[in-house]
């Protein structure tokens, strides 16, 4: 008995090894996608437990089997030289190439061992300002709300205590990166991975110059609003983000109540006739090293959100985000796992920023939130400001990667406060703050993906306020579905935009927001005066 069970054990593992070597290419590439879909179940319920603070896991092993999964060169070889029917096989297909050659980069074992080290001292790492020690949420909240600009300069300084930490350590996963790239893909590793993302550099620098150039005016009054109001010669990096939620303070904290996130969200989501509790997703909060995000265990079946520990409005721009990314990976209707996995990662984001926009109209604010519609418009407004900032500093932080992985041997102190002076306009003092970004150690090449989501939402956003008015309902809800949530990678980006908003992706509607900066009229007369006692006050008391 033991010896034929033995011998039963050892044919379940064989055979599906027999098969491939037996069966056409098209029933081999089901196996491995099958294979493919089981281990990244398996690889983001680990990641999801690292990031909730098991300091025990790693997701190492299965990222190697991964990697042995889609290292079989006889099958690679294979696959591109048969001829395969149809137009969704033959994207499989390519899609296959595509993802061995990543996995042969992002999952040897050297830089995986790297990365994990590197995340896991990021979730650790407690910020050291006075005699207190911080997480990174209590850390961004404190450069987001202290009044005392003393307060805020040694915050955003901590900022500098995590370089001394990973610095050089993401500088060896860059040189280590494009190493890997050049033997597997022929080129350096910003490059294989625009193109795998959807698009070319030399496209998204356009997109980048575009904006820039477009807002630039714009950008400069909001600086110069930024010094009057606060009352100073010079607007510091400290002050950046606190002038936006200085605006709010009198009732943020009071309206923006973390703890009734997901009861808001859900009753978001319902209006477009989405019910939360009937969707695979499940959501948590926790201490994290980054702003949030949600895990697509199997699509269309289990989705994990993680929420971090911010405050306010905040909290709730990034739990919604992330809320858009879980409505996309359950709702995904392709046919195959390759198909639901490689999406472009630039659509998916801006897929996640059409649900956080929703937080900025006025009747979203007025009704799920008790806002007056004098706060709720305020709060609209200044989204608008705060995004022009944002995407100016997420271009600023993407162009810095670029040029990095160019040449990973320069000064990148020197090279991230350049880049940060010429977008943002602040003198950033000489302080090494750069290794602050979490994407630059574990997710590399990622943060353009967050502007050009903003493209896409923003092309969305205008799209179903154009066929079904503002005020979003379920009709709006079953076009989202249709056209966008339940879009993989079986089209390109520009053709499921181009089908869904009758027009190829277009940076138009993006820069048109940025640029309507107040054009209501809104009075702050009320809210500026708060703004500079506070800024009054913190000064006298120093």
């Amino acid at each position: 008995m033991i010896v034929r069970r033995g011998l039963l054990m050892l044919l379940l593992v064989l055979s599906p090894l027999a098969a491939q070597k037996q069966s056409p290419i098209p029933l081999q590439l089901d196996i491995k996608e099958k294979q493919l879909e089981e281990l990244y179940a398996e690889y983001w319920r680990a990641e999801y437990n690292i990031a909730r603070g098991d300091e025990y896991l790693t997701s190492r092993p299965v990222q190697e089997r991964i990697r042995m999964v889609m290292s079989d060169e006889k099958f690679l070889h294979d696959l591109k030289l048969t001829r395969l029917e149809g137009p969704s096989l033959r994207r499989r297909r390519d899609l296959f190439l595509e993802e061995a050659a990543y996995t042969k980069i992002s999952n040897d074992p050297a830089l995986t061992a790297l990365v994990e080290s590197i995340t896991r001292d990021e979730n650790s790492f407690r910020y050291k300002v006075g005699d207190r020690q911080l997480t990174r949420a209590a850390l961004t909240d404190l450069v987001a709300h202290s009044s005392d600009p003393g307060l805020r300069r040694q915050a955003w300084e901590a900022r500098a205590q995590i370089t001394a930490i990973n610095g050089e350590r993401i500088r060896d996963a860059m040189k280590l990166r494009n190493k890997l790239a050049l033997e597997n893909a022929d080129e350096l590793f910003s490059v294989f991975m625009s193109r795998r993302k959807g698009f070319e550099t030399e496209e998204l620098f356009e997109w980048f110059d575009e904006i820039r150039s477009q807002t630039e005016t714009e950008y400069q009054a909001l600086i110069k609003r930024m010094g009057r109001e606060l009352r100073v010669d010079t607007v510091e990096p400290w002050d950046l983000e606190f002038y936006f939620s200085a605006f709010t303070n009198d009732f943020e904290q009071q309206r923006f109540v973390p703890e009734q996130g997901w009861t808001v969200t859900k009753k978001l989501a319902a209006s477009l006739g989405y019910n939360l509790e009937r969707l695979p997703v499940e959501m948590q909060v926790a201490d994290l090293s980054f702003p949030g995000a949600a895990y697509p265990i199997v699509y269309g079946k289990e989705v994990k959100i993680l929420a971090n520990r911010y405050s306010g409005i905040f909290f709730f721009d990034r739990l919604l985000h992330a809320t858009g990314h879980a409505l996309h990976y359950s709702m995904m209707n392709e046919p195959s796992f390759l198909l639901r996995n490689n999406y472009a990662e630039p659509f998916d984001e801006g897929l996640a920023q059409v649900i956080a926009l929703r937080l900025y109209h006025p009747e979203v604010g007025t009704e799920l939130f008790g806002l007056t519609r004098e706060q709720a418009e305020l709060v609209a407004e200044i989204s608008r400001w705060k995004t022009l900032f944002e995407i100016r500093r997420t271009m600023a932080d993407s162009l810095f990667e670029f040029e990095g992985y160019a040449e990973p041997n320069q000064d990148l102190a020197a090279l991230y406060n350049r880049i940060h002076t010429e977008y943002l306009g602040v003198d950033m003092h000489g302080t090494p703050v750069w290794a602050y970004n979490p994407m630059y150690g574990s997710d590399p090449i990622y943060l353009q993906s967050y502007v050009v989501g903003d493209i896409v939402a923003h092309q969305i956003s205008h799209t179903i306020d154009r066929e079904f008015g503002a005020r979003w309902d379920y009709k709006a809800g079953v076009y989202l579905k249709k056209y966008f949530y339940s879009r993989g990678a079986e089209q390109t980006m520009d053709e499921i935009m181009q089908s869904g908003t009758g027009e190829p992706l277009t940076v138009r509607y993006l820069i048109d927001y940025l640029i309507r900066m107040n054009r209501r009229g809104i009075t702050l007369n009320k809210t500026r005066s708060c703004l500079v006692s506070q800024q009054h006050a913190a000064n006298s008391d120093r």
